[in-house]
């Protein structure tokens, strides 16, 4: 790596530590989070994930019980265990081994979420810089760093994947990854990366298909796709190994309550489950447009570059939008709470991020115009949550719906909600003399590729 391009990313790994880690000291709000915590501290301090009821009560923070998290029962041995993901759980237990070292097992008695949430802030930083490696050369370096920037702090990978450890904070190491060795080639590292994925949230294995078929079909290589499915399937396996220590059960999916997700679909009528999807894209809650309407911005940029876009980012990208379908199908939207922003498009998100990048240079006048503003109150939104540790409490299943989320925040505290949207706009202000610059090296960039390659 030539020394510019490592003491940027250096810098961008830097930066990025910092403030996930000091975002890490806000207390996790939701019952998926602490759910998992627990059972990382549980095999940390234990060597197995029993729960011990009156201990752990004892043990967690006065707001929580063992009532309130997720749980259920051993098959084998009857044991109360945690139901969560795999992936989240397993992430944490290094931090919990290295807390009881560094304390003399003082932390047996109690539990501590800051393990897991610097553990989240350390894996969204190496899934960060694993995206913006992944970036394509012919994009010119200030450009990958501005996109990278702009991925973690003006969209909920900061407040979600950043701060605390949700599955999404491992999916996006599997999906950083993948995309890094798919940009290299090197195919059978792609397997490996999307089997850290399926760690996290299993039905990705769509995704790694999908991003294997596609680019075995455009190189008309289908050994392309059997090497990222002979490293991505044994992980497979290892969900299954997790399931039968901890539920009792050889199934993979044992930890997602797979009777829910079979049974949802069943309820929904098509018209409903399209309710579903626009809740995911336009809602005033939760809506991914409403949050990151920047997308809105690159969408054009996008069509016009799809045919000449690698293939890989092509199928990275359809590979997270099939992923983001069927979680939709399986799972009633909602919106959710515990969390500022959105959290169940992430995946697809960072999936798109590839192709976002290797399309800037299409922007157009208009697009670029709006660029600076629409990312400075993108900042301001983000960090209003980040900073103060908002987790917003869904109150009933529309609040989605019939709430914008900013415009609530701002009837409660509106000088708070001013000041640090104004403070966005203002860094954005700042920097747009720069992201101008790094645009036009964009265009000079791909001029460059054009001629490199034609």
């Amino acid at each position: 790596m030539p020394d510019r391009r490592r003491r940027a990313f250096v810098l961008l790994m830097l930066v990025a530590g910092v403030i996930f880690g000091l975002s890490a000291f806000h207390v996790p709000r939701t019952t998926d989070v602490v759910s998992a915590n627990v059972a990382s501290w549980k095999i940390a301090t234990t060597g197995t994930p029993w729960l011990d009821l009156p201990h752990d009560d004892e043990a967690l923070p006065d707001r929580w019980t063992t009532d309130d998290l997720f749980t259920t029962t051993n098959a084998d041995n009857g044991e109360e265990v945690i139901a969560r993901s795999a992936g989240p759980i397993a992430a944490a237990v290094p931090a919990y081994l290295v807390q009881k070292v560094l304390t003399g097992g003082s932390n047996d008695d109690s539990v501590s979420f800051m393990p897991a949430s610097l553990t989240a802030a350390l894996l969204a930083v190496i899934a960060l810089l694993l995206l913006a490696g992944s970036i394509p050369r012919s994009v010119p370096l200030p450009v990958t760093v501005a996109g990278a920037a702009a991925l973690a702090f003006t969209t909920p990978y900061w407040t979600v994947i950043g701060s605390t450890l949700w599955p999404h904070t491992v999916t996006a190491v599997g999906i950083g990854g993948m995309a890094w060795a798919a940009h290299r080639e090197r195919w059978w590292l792609v397997g490996m990366f999307g089997g850290v994925a399926l760690l996290g949230r299993l039905h990705l294995a769509l995704t790694v298909a999908v991003l294997g078929i596609v680019v075995a079909y455009a190189r008309r290589r289908p050994g392309i796709a059997l090497k990222i499915a002979a490293t991505s399937i044994p992980a497979i396996g290892l969900l299954a190994l997790w399931g039968h220590w901890f539920y009792g059960s050889w199934s993979p999916t044992t930890g997602y309550a797979a009777g829910d997700l079979a049974a949802w679909p069943a309820t929904r009528t098509w018209w409903e489950q399209l309710g579903d999807l626009a809740g995911v894209f336009v809602s005033p809650g939760y809506g991914v447009l409403v949050w990151t309407p920047v997308l809105l911005l690159l969408g054009p940029a996008v069509v016009r570059s799809w045919s000449s876009a690698p293939d890989w980012t092509r199928g990275l990208a359809l590979g997270g939008l099939a992923y983001l379908l069927v979680q939709v199908y399986l799972n009633p939207y909602h919106g959710g709470n515990g969390f500022w922003g959105y959290r169940l498009p992430l995946e697809a998100l960072c999936c798109a991020f590839p192709l976002l990048m290797v399309s800037l240079h299409r922007m157009g006048a208009r697009a670029r115009a709006w660029l600076t503003p629409v990312l400075g109150y993108q900042l301001g939104t983000i960090a209003l949550g980040a900073a103060l540790g908002l987790g917003l409490v869904q109150k009933t299943a529309s609040w989605g719906w019939t709430h914008y989320t900013i415009a609530t925040t701002a009837s409660i505290s509106a000088p708070v909600v001013v000041v640090v949207i104004g403070l966005g706009l203002v860094t954005a202000y700042l920097a747009r003399g720069w992201l101008r610059e790094a645009l036009a090296g964009a265009d000079d960039g791909e001029d460059a590729h054009v001629v490199r390659t034609g």
